[in-house]
């Protein structure tokens, strides 16, 4: 075998000097996209008065990838769930074979979604086991599993399927067809093991299924994609003898009214802080049953990705509802985010509070030379609909600031363009900056002179 070209890495790792972020070729990888899980939503359609989107199957996916990357996304997360991309499941589902009899349709479909994202510059987390597949609670599906001794399975319950050596084998087998078709592909950011793995009937199993089932996946994957699972609700539903097992780790971020979006995605962070593994949000937007109106989901999708940023987050929170986000056009959040962070490195950055008074939120990383800040008006959070125009706040970016020249560009955080500049001679000690004219939330650069 003769192999020819430059040598390349196109697959996503967990950055060794910060392992709190991913890179991709040596740069940083700051995933940036919405959840794609299947075709449609029928819970946005009762939610958020979204209509359902045709199943057309892979011309839908070709469609909704398509206006994402056009919008600026990187990632999205789609799943191998029974109505859309499992390949195994009852045997009177049109598609599906029974226990260890692949769906050979949807085997081919998600060659297609990967190959599709790729195309277009993207990565897809890929969960492999929705929660419902396990579960005889929340959002039930064993009833209908290949598993269940009432379909040709063997299990009589869905706490079985995480520790019985025959179900055991049977998700061996799926593990290694799934690694020999698809882990050489580069568009496949991570496997997610489990969606909400905390909502299944797996209990106090679920630290040792995990330990064994990312062992294998890691035995069996030359190409060395990382490897997570997911928790329901925010942050303090991760469990750490689970996180013991996962490259990184895959929370949602729901709250309800007594608190703000940006509070939740810095508490989780802090939270999280201790195992040093990237944190990434693949749900959100209000709670799990929606925003009280379509300003209040707007808010959440344009102000989410810059919280994150600033709060250590290893990539964008990835709304639920992209039913919402389509029939909206809503797809510009993930391009103005885009253009701020090109040619920047949060890796080795330090996270910082900057004091701007109680009606603002304003949060920063830092890294030698450069400071990228955000500010947010917590108005606009409470009252949506009715933001005002802000300018003139001074605020304070530090209080031993080194004296030298700099310069602080502010951008427009709804569009991603820079709108001013202004050069500043420090004389050392505290820095105060004052804002121009804004509104809803602002971003900017602070940068030493070379």
């Amino acid at each position: 075998l003769h192999a020819s070209g430059a040598a390349s890495d196109p697959y996503v790792r967990i950055d060794a000097a910060d392992p709190r972020y991913f890179s991709l070729g040596g740069d940083l990888y700051w995933p940036n996209g919405p959840n794609l899980r299947s075709v449609n939503d029928a819970r946005s359609k009762d939610r958020m008065r979204t209509r359902l989107t045709p199943d057309r199957g892979i011309a839908a996916y070709t469609a909704f990838l398509a206006r994402a990357a056009a919008g600026g996304a990187n990632a999205a997360e789609v799943w191998m769930s029974p109505w859309n991309l499992a390949l195994e499941w009852r045997a009177d589902w049109p598609g599906y074979y029974g226990q260890g009899r692949y769906n050979e349709v949807n085997a081919w479909k998600l060659d297609r979604v990967l190959d599709l994202a790729w195309e277009r510059g993207m990565r897809i987390n890929l969960v492999i086991h929705n929660h419902g597949q396990g579960s005889e609670g929340a959002d039930h599906e064993w009833e209908n599993s290949a598993y269940n001794i009432a379909n040709g399975g063997r299990l009589k319950s869905a706490a079985q399927f995480f520790t019985d050596e025959w179900a055991l084998a049977g998700q061996e087998r799926l593990r290694r067809y799934l690694v020999a078709r698809y882990a050489d592909h580069p568009a496949v950011l991570g496997w997610k093991l489990w969606s909400e793995q905390d909502l299944t009937s797996g209990g106090d199993a679920l630290a040792g299924w995990h330990q064994q089932a990312a062992k294998r996946w890691r035995e069996l994957d030359s190409y060395d994609h990382p490897i997570t699972s997911h928790w329901c609700g925010d942050f303090t539903h991760a469990k750490a003898d689970v996180v013991a097992s996962l490259d990184y780790v895959c929370i949602d971020a729901y709250h309800g009214q007594d608190r703000l979006i940006t509070d939740l995605l810095e508490s989780s962070t802090a939270g999280l802080a201790v195992h040093r593994k990237p944190t990434l949000v693949t749900e959100f937007g209000g709670n799990w049953d929606g925003a009280p109106s379509d300003a209040h989901m707007a808010m959440e999708h344009h102000c989410g990705p810059w919280a994150a940023l600033v709060t250590g987050h290893a990539g964008a929170p990835m709304l639920w509802w992209f039913e919402w986000i389509d029939q909206h056009e809503e797809w510009s959040a993930y391009g103005a985010i885009v253009r701020f962070l090109a040619g920047e490195d949060l890796r080795g950055g330090t996270k910082v509070s900057l004091d701007a008074g109680s009606e603002l939120w304003a949060r920063a990383i830092s890294r030698p030379g450069r400071l990228l800040g955000y500010l947010f008006d917590r108005n606009w959070a409470r009252q949506p609909a009715a933001a005002r125009a802000r300018g003139g706040e001074r605020f304070n970016v530090g209080g031993s600031i080194a004296a030298g020249a700099m310069t602080v560009e502010w951008w427009d955080a709804d569009t991603g363009t820079a709108t001013g500049s202004r050069r500043i001679e420090h004389p050392g000690g505290a820095l105060n900056l004052t804002a121009p004219t804004w509104r809803r939330h602002l971003a900017f650069k602070l940068l030493r002179a070379r």
